[in-house]
């Protein structure tokens, strides 16, 4: 399959991080949802999970168009979600809380790591990876 000149093709790690970083924060957005539901919870249940999908659609969305600063916002929000699921898991009570906390945070991790391997570095920053 050849490109059109002047387009470039997307590395299957770029495709992996644009998945993960949002779908991690849609998932957590179902289970406090779920959470609120079926419990007196309060609406407040639904904040931080909100922000975990904003932020990593935002993410998501710069590193899929090349932005540079979206890879360094990347390990930001991948360090401090990754540490607040890691938290989580220690002090859950239900297992199911437990077994997508230990999820989420390895999506966290794994997206980390993706977002310093070198296809990802040359497809966000070209030439000077």
């Amino acid at each position: 399959m050849t490109s059109k000149p002047g387009t470039r093709t997307m590395p299957a790690e770029v495709k992996i991080v644009c998945a993960l970083l949002p779908g991690v924060g849609l998932a957590y957005v179902l289970l406090a949802t779920i959470i609120l539901l079926t419990s007196e919870a309060s609406p407040r249940t639904l904040m931080v999970p909100l922000t975990t999908l904003l932020l990593g659609a935002i993410v998501a969305a710069g590193v899929a168009r090349g932005m540079p600063f979206a890879r360094l916002a990347g390990f930001a929000i991948v360090v401090i979600f990754g540490i607040l699921h890691a938290f989580f898991l220690a002090a859950a009570a239900t297992v199911v809380i437990k077994i997508f906390s230990i999820l989420a945070a390895a999506g966290y991790i794994y997206s980390g790591v993706l977002l310093n391997s070198m296809p990802l570095r040359r497809f966000v920053l070209g030439a000077k990876a």
